[in-house]
C-alpha cells in the first residue's frame, strides 16, 4: 500500500508541474525507483493512475471534514465552521493536487474523467447542502439549493486566492465570516421564489438518494460506446484501429447473445488489452459483464 501511495504522490507532483500529457509513466516510475512494469501492477494505465489519484484525495479531504462530527460538545453552527475550515485547509495543504485539478487535467471529452469529475462535483454540492441543512434546519430548506451554490462560490474564491495567488488566508476566519453572513441571510425571510427549486436539481437529488438510473446492461452498453470512442483516438495505424473497432463490435454483439460464449469474450478482452490506453475502461467493462 505504501508503494502505491508513493506512486500517487509522485504522479500528483509531475502532473501539476509538467501537465498530464507531458508526463510519462517512465518518469513517475524512475522517480519512485521502480520499473514501469512494477507501476503497471498497481495501475492499468496513466489514465487509471490519474483517476485513482483524484478519487483518493477527494475521499481524504471529505473524511478530514467529517471527523468534526465526532465532537458532541460543538453546536451545529460551530460544526459547520470547523468543517469548512478543515476542508479549506485540506485544499491548501494539498496544493499540488489542487493545481493539477485546476490546470493539468486532460480535456474532459475523455468519458471516464468527465464522468469522475461530474460525480465529484455532485458529491461536493450535496455535501455542502447537507452541512447547511444540519446548521440551519427548516429555515434554510425552501432556498437550500440557492444557498448551497452561493456558499460554494464564496468559499471557492477564497480557496483560489490561497492556492493560485499564494495569499496568506486564515480559513478559520473565512469560515466564521462566511457562516455569519449566512446567519443574516437565512434569518431574514423573502417572498422571492427560489432560482433553484428541487425540480431543477433533479440529478443531484437522485444521486443523493442512491438512484441508479442505468441497469447493468445499459451501463455495459454505455461503456462499450465509450470504448469505441476511445479506440477511434488511439495513436495507431488505420489498419490496427479498424481491427480494434471490429473486435469491440464483436464483443458488443457477443455480450447480447442469448447464450454468450465466455471463452470468446475473454479472448476479445485479452486482445483489446494489448492497447494500454484501453485497460482502465476494459477493467470496468469486465466488472459490468460479471454483474449481468
Amino acid at each position: 500500500m505504501e508503494r502505491k501511495q508513493e506512486i500517487m504522490r509522485s504522479a500528483i507532483r509531475f502532473f501539476s508541474e509538467k501537465g498530464y500529457f507531458s508526463t510519462s509513466v517512465q518518469e513517475i516510475a524512475d522517480d519512485c525507483r521502480i520499473s514501469k512494469g512494477t507501476l503497471y501492477q498497481f495501475f492499468d494505465s496513466k489514465e487509471e493512475l490519474l483517476i485513482q489519484v483524484i478519487e483518493s484525495n477527494h475521499k481524504k479531504m471529505l473524511q478530514s471534514a467529517a471527523n468534526v462530527n465526532f465532537d458532541p460538545s460543538l453546536s451545529a453552527k460551530e460544526k459547520l465552521i470547523r468543517k469548512i475550515a478543515a476542508q479549506s485547509d485540506g485544499f491548501r495543504n494539498n496544493k499540488d493536487f489542487m493545481v493539477m485539478l485546476f490546470r493539468a487535467l486532460p480535456p474532459h471529452d475523455n468519458p471516464e474523467i468527465a464522468s469522475l469529475m461530474k460525480r465529484i462535483k455532485v458529491t461536493m454540492t450535496n455535501w455542502y447542502k447537507d452541512c447547511l441543512l444540519e446548521a440551519y434546519g427548516e429555515k434554510a430548506k425552501p432556498y437550500i439549493w440557492d444557498y448551497t451554490i452561493m456558499f460554494q462560490g464564496m468559499l471557492r474564491e477564497y480557496i483560489s486566492l490561497a492556492i493560485h495567488d499564494n495569499k496568506d488566508i486564515d480559513f478559520q476566519r473565512v469560515a466564521r465570516f462566511v457562516v455569519e453572513r449566512f446567519d443574516t441571510m437565512v434569518g431574514h425571510g423573502t417572498d422571492l421564489e427560489p432560482v433553484l427549486p428541487p425540480s431543477k436539481m433533479k440529478e443531484y437529488v437522485e444521486y443523493e438518494e442512491g438512484a441508479e438510473p442505468d441497469t447493468s446492461a445499459e451501463e455495459l452498453d454505455n461503456l462499450l460506446e465509450e470504448l469505441k470512442g476511445k479506440a477511434k483516438r488511439l495513436p495507431v495505424s488505420d489498419k490496427d484501429r479498424e481491427e480494434c473497432l471490429s473486435a469491440i463490435q464483436s464483443l458488443q454483439n457477443e455480450c447480447y447473445e442469448n447464450e454468450p460464449r465466455s471463452f470468446f469474450i475473454k479472448a476479445l478482452l485479452l486482445y483489446l488489452e494489448e492497447n494500454p490506453e484501453l485497460k482502465g475502461l476494459l477493467h470496468r467493462i469486465k466488472a459490468t459483464i460479471n454483474a449481468i
